[in-house]
């Protein structure tokens, strides 16, 4: 579980470790992956912390190694880490930005993958979970060009990966959620929509608290519904929990429609 330090990366862990797995919580700070084991352990869970630096994409086989190595081999993938940055018009962001987003909130997510695949695939059963953001029409988020870019292709390559993996007992599922950070929702506690000068910070503030952003257990549950069904290829809108209607080709190019409601089987969440 990447991005695991706080807000719904956290919540989710709780959810997982709750529904009986063994919960690898993987941040940048040691510190913030401590505080989710702790919470997780606190509640008689099993957890353990890993801290990563997921813009080196150098250091995927280095995290999983160390996981399998103190957990086991991974049954479920959790890819959360994200960034927002770099924030304002294309005309001023710079390539270095550009790449480091590109790399965070893209790379990381196809490399971790491309490593627990292998194992998955061997065992028969496997479950991939990318979370997504900006629920509604990417064209409505002006000066977040870079993240909307970043989340359509994260969603593509989810689809694109849950057709590749059809009938391999692996699937790829995406779901949409606000980030909820634990320092966002103590900040959104004290703003004053009608005082906010800048358009960008209004439609942000404004979108994140339309969404409940300050509930983070309520969207973590209602993955976890869904985490273990055999359905793949859906992009889930967390908030209203509901699957948004898309179309992914299947190994031999021809479209599946994958708009229906996901079935929980009987799994097992380690």
């Amino acid at each position: 579980m990447t991005g695991a330090g706080g807000g719904i990366g956290r919540a989710i862990a709780e959810e997982l470790s709750a529904a009986g797995a063994v919960v690898a919580v993987v941040a940048r700070s040691q510190a913030r992956a401590g505080a989710t084991v702790n919470a997780v352990r606190t509640a008689g869970g099993r957890a353990a912390p890993f801290s990563a630096d997921l813009h080196d994409l150098g250091s995927v086989p280095c995290l999983i190694h160390g996981i399998e190595r103190e957990l086991g081999e991974v049954d479920i993938l959790v890819n959360n880490t994200a960034t927002v940055m770099p924030l304002g018009p294309v005309t001023g962001v710079q390539p270095a930005a550009v790449l480091r987003a590109l790399t965070l909130n893209v790379g990381s997510v196809i490399t971790l993958a491309g490593a627990v695949i292998p194992g998955m695939s061997r065992r028969g059963w496997g479950r991939i979970t990318n979370i997504s953001g900006i629920p509604g029409n990417r064209a409505s988020t002006p000066g977040g060009n870079v993240y909307a870019a970043c989340v359509a292709a994260l969603e593509s390559h989810t689809l694109n990966l849950a057709a590749e993996l059809a009938g391999s007992g692996v699937t790829a599922n995406a779901f949409r959620t606000q980030r909820i950070y634990t320092s966002l929702r103590a900040w959104l506690e004290t703003i004053d929509r009608d005082h906010i000068e800048d358009p960008l910070i209004r439609r942000f503030v404004t979108s994140q608290i339309d969404v409940d952003v300050i509930d983070s257990t309520g969207p973590a549950r209602n993955l976890l519904t869904h985490v273990l069904g055999t359905e793949s290829g859906h992009i889930w809108d967390l908030v209203r929990n509901r699957p948004l209607r898309r179309k992914t080709p299947d190994a031999s190019g021809d479209e599946l429609d994958t708009s229906a409601t996901s079935r929980p089987d009987s799994g097992r969440p380690g």
